[in-house]
């Protein structure tokens, strides 16, 4: 009995081994199957199992192309709808009063922009990035500086801003190159239109050679716009629109998407104020048309909700506007004048929030936005 159970299983071994090369021997004629098919496979497959080949300019096992090559890149990527696609490292000039450029221009695109300014890159592209070029200077001081000079194309005028205003260093001192502009010690910042400049030198005191290089940059840039464009630069902006008093100086800054946490509500400059002896924000946001203020104004009322505001009533508020409250939080008030939503943010008290809503409820009329209707 013995025997036969040490047969038997001695049997049943060498039927597993078989079975086991059979399912080897049947792996191996696949595989030599896949391989002798594979250059057989239908173009189209082929294409999408390469990866695609670098372009010029973008970063390579290599290296990253710079200089003409990047500007090429360049040249070649089409900007958003409305904006002008000449040649942006064409803007930067050859000379400029006291300096002399070091090198060509370089020019990079969305997709190598981080190859420049790592770091930064994802806050402009956030905020409506289209190009940027960037050129050294070297400025006859004695001695020597050297200047950087970043001229980014956004989207729109609202993007330029977008970046400026994220960036502005508290207590700098302002300029008069630009109705946006300001100077550090060895640095001006400025926008014009959908335009965004930095003027970098590497040293402090350079301010003769960085308004000089900013006002050859401004003159190009002027030339290259069509007369429409120009004119639409000079007109009414949302900034304009706040009203003055108790507002604090380079507090003005311009969410462009997700303000306030709220998933959706975009392009909302904000500014911070003193009022009735407590600080609040007031809120502007340039719609298309009166129906997209209303919508965005009742996606954020509908986002205060959620998280727990109450509706509130208050006399004296500004006709049609929605008051909302939150204990630790503070009051909301939010109300439409044809195109532009408005409102107060994070006012401490019903008094704060209703004397700020009144103030920009009468600065939104004595400017008329609704002749903004429609832009």
């Amino acid at each position: 009995m013995a025997g036969r159970q040490q047969t038997t299983r001695n049997g049943g071994g060498s039927g597993q081994r078989l079975a086991s090369l059979a399912v080897l021997a049947l792996l191996c004629a696949i595989v030599a199957w896949m391989l002798a098919v594979r250059p057989q496979l239908n173009p189209a497959v082929e294409v999408s199992l390469r990866a695609p080949a670098p372009k010029a300019g973008v970063a390579t096992a290599s290296g990253v192309a710079g200089g003409a090559a990047a500007a090429t890149e360049a040249a070649a990527t089409p900007d958003a709808p409305g904006v002008k696609t000449a040649s942006l490292a064409s803007l930067l000039p050859d000379a400029a009063p006291g300096s002399k450029p070091l090198a060509p221009a370089e020019s990079f695109t969305p997709a190598t922009l981080s190859d420049k300014i790592d770091g930064k890159a994802e806050m402009y592209l956030a905020a409506g990035f289209a190009a940027m070029s960037c050129r050294s200077y070297q400025a006859q001081t004695n001695p020597p500086a050297r200047v950087e000079l970043y001229l980014y194309r956004m989207k729109s005028s609202d993007a330029a801003f977008a970046v400026f205003s994220g960036q502005r260093r508290p207590g700098a001192a302002q300029s008069t190159l630009a109705k946006n502009a300001y100077l550090t010690d060895n640095a001006l910042f400025l926008t014009s239109g959908a335009h965004y400049l930095e003027v970098i030198a590497d040293r402090a005191g350079m301010r003769t050679a960085l308004e000089g290089l900013a006002k050859a940059v401004l003159a190009n840039v002027s030339a290259s716009e069509p007369a429409g464009e120009t004119k639409a630069v000079a007109e009414l902006q949302p900034a304009d629109l706040f009203p003055r008093v108790g507002l604090k100086p380079d507090s003005l800054r311009l969410a462009v998407a997700d303000a306030f946490g709220c998933q959706g509500l975009t392009n909302v400059y904000i500014a911070e104020y003193t009022v009735a002896g407590a600080e609040a924000g007031a809120f502007l946001s340039r719609r298309k048309n009166p129906a997209e203020a209303q919508a965005q104004m009742a996606l954020y009322q509908r986002f205060l909700t959620d998280n727990g505001f109450a509706l509130q009533t208050a006399p004296g508020a500004p006709a049609g506007a929605v008051i909302l409250a939150l204990e630790g939080m503070g009051v909301e008030l939010l109300f439409t004048r044809g195109p532009v939503l408005a409102g107060v943010h994070e006012a401490p008290n019903l008094d704060a929030a209703l004397k700020l809503a009144v103030a920009l409820d009468a600065a939104l009329k004595a400017k008329g936005p609704a002749k903004e209707s429609g832009k």
